[in-house]
């Protein structure tokens, strides 16, 4: 039998948040491995729950492109091909050049010196796990200036598609660097209150993340 989730984590939010947080962190820490079946019955006892949260959860995770569903089969971690990950990227990139424009002439003091804060943090992080949540929140802290709801949920699900390749096949030390250099990059122009340039080096810091995870994938299905 499944150990049992506390139940005090479901006080302040919903039962298909609570499901959905702890699949979603097992997905990036490759916990849960792309092709692994979900199983409904296990989950919901592990949470003390029904399987109704439990499949309201993964539908939100099918939206989220972490999880696939299939009729008489069951649920089951996305395991995106080549294709579909440059697909996942050119919207990424479509979108959070779009979100930056609009974010730069609305830079205040303190969101710069949070971003600044964050790439400063991410300079002395070594583990997968730290560096992953940092640069999420530094994206974050570019594109909530653009103050377009709807743009910045699409970008953190798109981000989360294509997070867990990151904790699977690279680490900071191999691509850290090159990232925080065109992060530095990116600041810099924005400060200057240059959206396009800005944008450029956004989208040249994602092509290049692109190419390194179509490489790693593509290797890993081989």
């Amino acid at each position: 039998m499944p150990e049992r989730i506390a139940t005090p984590q479901l006080k302040y939010r919903t039962a298909p948040e609570v499901v959905a947080e702890y699949i979603r962190d097992a997905i990036y820490r490759n916990e849960l491995l792309p092709g692994q079946q979900l199983q409904q019955e296990e989950l919901a006892i592990k949470f003390g729950i029904s399987r109704i949260p439990v499949r309201d959860a993964l539908r939100q995770l099918q939206g989220e492109g972490l999880v696939d569903l299939y009729p008489n089969r069951g649920a089951f971690v996305s395991n995106p091909g080549v294709e579909e990950l440059r697909e996942v990227f050119e919207l990424r990139i479509l979108l959070e050049t779009y979100a930056l424009k609009l974010a730069v002439p609305n830079f205040t003091k303190q969101e710069f010196e949070l971003c600044s804060s964050l790439l400063t943090h991410l300079e002395s992080v070594a583990n997968r796990a730290d560096w992953s949540r940092i640069d999420q929140a530094f994206h974050a802290a570019l594109y909530a200036p653009c103050k377009q709801s709807r743009t910045l949920t699409l970008i953190d699900n798109l981000r989360g598609s294509v997070n867990r390749f990151y904790f699977l096949y690279l680490s900071p030390e191999s691509y850290g660097p090159d990232c925080l250099r065109e992060h530095r990059q990116i600041l810099k122009a924005c400060q200057k209150r240059d959206a396009e340039a800005a944008a450029g080096f956004l989208e040249a810091h994602l092509r290049r993340s692109l190419a390194e995870v179509e490489s790693v994938s593509a290797s890993g299905q081989q």
